[in-house]
């Protein structure tokens, strides 16, 4: 399968739930189901110009075929031995607060091994909107803001973020957040800002991270959940 393009490469980032009696487990869950999906729908309508998260998937990727402003470069339907891999570019579209050469979406499916005692295998869609500039050294400081800006907006509608950064020579150069909800198998929602490997373009880039159950976006649980 190929490979998403991150700006940075990083590893998902997994919790454990805690042990509680059953019944309030129960009903905590349920609340944080909401509230997760509730944080899904407001990061995906502020910055994705199809919905994917309030429609079937198969109408969300009818949507971005029959989209003006969409391009598709690369569309792979999932098979018995490939997973689901779309690659295009918008134009006239920029949801970001800085200037844009491309804005790139990418939509993969992989698979994902649980860190329960079974290693229970799984596949989930990672769904990831780039916004990579042109080459200008003034450009970094503004997809930098991006990323801090993202944080501001939208780290309270979420239980925990996960900060990790790459640095040369003393200097920051890339910075990413994983951003987590009690209760759930992995992080949801990736920010994360860098320059794209073997070039001097830089990129914000937004990654929302969901399972596919009867052709629709769902929430990644534990197994048995």
């Amino acid at each position: 399968m190929k490979k998403i393009l991150f700006c940075i490469a990083f590893m998902y980032c997994r919790i454990h739930c805690q042990a509680q009696e059953m019944p309030l487990k129960e009903l905590v869950g349920i609340s944080i189901r909401a509230d997760a999906s509730k944080a899904l729908m407001k990061v995906t309508k502020d910055y994705f110009r199809s919905q994917p998260l309030s429609q079937r998937f198969s109408s969300f990727i009818t949507s971005l075929q029959k989209d003006p402003w969409f391009t598709i470069e690369t569309y792979e339907r999932r098979t018995d031995s490939t997973f689901f891999y779309l690659n295009g570019t918008y134009k006239n579209f920029n949801p970001f607060h800085y200037d844009v050469k491309e804005i790139r979406l990418i939509i993969a499916e992989e698979e994902f091994i649980h860190i329960d005692s079974l290693h229970t295998k799984d596949t989930i869609i990672n769904l990831q909107l780039m916004g990579i500039t042109d080459t200008t050294a003034k450009i970094a400081g503004q997809v930098q803001k991006e990323f801090k800006r993202f944080d501001k907006n939208y780290r309270k509608d979420f239980g925990r973020a996960v900060y990790d950064y790459s640095s040369q020579g003393g200097i920051t150069t890339a910075e990413m957040y994983n951003y987590f909800f009690p209760s759930l198998a992995i992080c949801h929602v990736t920010s994360a800002w860098g320059q794209l490997p073997g070039t001097y373009q830089y990129t914000f880039t937004l990654t929302i991270r969901f399972k596919l159950i009867e052709n629709e976006a769902n929430l990644v649980l534990f197994p048995g959940e």
